[in-house]
């Protein structure tokens, strides 16, 4: 068994929690300030900004919650990391800045790479149950 090692099933419990309100906590900031959100995107060349910065901020949240609650974690992880993978280069553009802009630019695509691999990590144990999961999946 997988998580059959004392500690296992609660580490990854907490390892989801703690992914879950990292993302959930980006969510709601790009979702609070939504207008400076899309202002930002548009200021990077963000195509559609208004209509995208929604749409995947509610992507990232459905993926968050889905690994949160072991629901689909196949689904939650590839919304997560499809979200990370599509949106950091653009939006954290590191190599384009200058100064503590670039300072700054890295520091978000670095955040944003670490939770990429976070995601990729869940998907790559999604095949299996997950304890103290809702336990519904496409596997």
């Amino acid at each position: 068994m997988v998580f059959g090692v004392p500690g296992t099933a609660e580490a990854l419990l907490a390892a989801r929690v703690l992914f879950a309100v990292v993302l959930g906590t980006l969510a709601a900031g790009n979702l609070l300030d939504l207008s400076g959100t899309i202002a930002y995107a548009e200021s990077k060349g963000a195509p559609v900004a208004s209509m995208m910065v929604p749409t995947t901020t509610l992507v990232l949240l459905a993926g968050a919650v889905a690994i949160l609650v072991g629901a689909y974690p196949v689904v939650g992880a590839l919304a997560v990391l499809g979200f990370m993978l599509g949106v950091t280069p653009v939006m954290h553009d590191f190599w384009n800045a200058e100064g503590m802009d670039r300072q700054n630019e890295r520091f978000h695509f670095l955040k944003n790479m670490g939770l990429a691999a976070g995601a990729l990590a869940f998907l790559a144990i999604s095949g299996v149950p997950w304890p103290y999961a809702v336990g519904v999946g496409v596997w």
